[in-house]
């Protein structure tokens, strides 16, 4: 797979995908929350910080072009070190598909399946990631690309077909419960841009190596843009104590939408196009987990370990007794996990890293001026 580069648009989309399908399930719920009336004021917040770390991650990354967090990780120290992020790393691509599949199957159970076991709608689910990663990963990503503009239509179109249903004064008080929830506290919101961890991965995929930053900022930039208007659709839209028990809080948002006698309960065709891309974004996942897997164990080969994971993923997404352990799993075990990975450990591994290369460039610089003294 690593010989499988993608383009600009690809690689922009598949960062893009993580936000797409966390705004589909329960994170704008999680923000308005935590945040109250202030929750578009977090966003906005906390995404001005998360664009200064995606900057100085590209700063970072630029010492090391083409090398992903794992052959950084080799570079800083050596095959143990490597072996232990990608450990953690794939441990996480786990637990995150087998989260989000166990949650949606859940809800999709709740909401329009009642009659329909779990188990089965989470096997139909992993077949089909089977499938479209039998395809290749390639094949995944160009058709992620092509459904993208229709993903994000519909999260923009929820927003604008019911501006008339707006109750705008929801966001009164601006701060909330104060300065320090909505800043302070609110920066640990940031785990709801976990698409980053995709950028530590996908520089060896990238046809032009140059590209990283641009690929970065639109992706997050789109990402933050997405979150903002889920986030506002849904506090203008509903009380937040009607959010906090909804399931799939933008379905519920999607529902108030008609047009006349004859566009009536468009939110049978949001749920099809949700499911494209949920799988759409398991599958990605699905497909990073077993690249981590082969270059840990330096295998060409993925077919045998594929249905060894679609196993293991299954077993823990059967593992949670209800959907009490499952938004617990999601707000309070899943954020901590993206905020210590993603922006703790990567960070500090990318800092280390080029300390370490300006180190070993002084002393090549050292060494020759001594030479040249001789």
């Amino acid at each position: 797979m690593a010989n499988k580069k993608i383009g600009n648009f690809e690689a922009i989309a598949l960062v893009l995908t993580v936000m797409v399908n966390h705004v589909i399930l329960n994170l704008p719920k999680s923000i308005i929350s935590s945040s109250s009336s202030a929750a578009i004021i977090n966003v906005l917040f906390i995404s001005i910080v998360v664009l200064g770390i995606v900057f100085l991650i590209c700063k970072l990354l630029e010492k090391f072009p083409n090398l992903d967090i794992l052959d950084i990780a080799n570079f800083l120290g050596g095959k143990v070190l490597k072996s232990i992020i990608g450990i953690l790393f794939l441990g996480y691509f786990i637990f995150t598909v087998s989260t989000i599949l166990r949650s949606f199957s859940e809800g999709l159970k709740i909401v329009f399946f009642p009659r329909t076991s779990v188990a089965t709608i989470m096997i139909l689910l992993l077949l089909a990631i089977v499938i479209t990663n039998k395809l290749g990963f390639q094949a995944i990503v160009r058709s992620n690309l092509f459904m993208m503009p229709i993903f994000l239509f519909t999260i923009l179109f929820i927003f604008f077909a019911n501006i008339q249903n707006f109750t705008v004064q929801r966001m009164l008080p601006l701060l909330g419960e104060g300065i320090y929830t909505t800043f302070f506290a609110g920066l640990s919101n940031l785990f709801a841009f976990s698409g980053i961890i995709y950028l530590y991965l996908i520089p060896p995929y990238l046809k032009d190596a140059k590209s990283q930053k641009s690929i970065s900022f639109v992706s997050i930039g789109a990402s933050a843009v997405c979150l903002l208007v889920s986030v506002a659709t849904l506090l203008f839209i509903s009380p937040n104590s009607i959010i906090s028990e909804e399931i799939f809080p933008l379905y519920l948002a999607s529902r108030n939408i008609e047009f006349g006698r004859f566009f009536q309960r468009l939110d049978a065709v949001f749920l099809l196009i949700w499911i494209i891309s949920i799988t759409a974004y398991l599958s990605i996942s699905f497909s990073f987990a077993t690249r981590v897997f082969q270059k840990l164990l330096n295998f060409e080969h993925a077919k045998w370990y594929t249905a060894l994971f679609t196993l293991f993923i299954f077993a823990i997404a059967i593992l949670p007794e209800n959907m009490y352990q499952i938004n617990f799993i999601e707000t309070k075990i899943y954020p901590y996990i993206v905020l210590i990975l993603v922006f703790g450990l990567g960070l500090a591994l990318l800092v280390f890293a080029n300390i370490k290369y300006y180190l070993i460039e002084k002393k090549k610089g050292a060494v020759s001026i001594d030479k040249a003294s001789i």
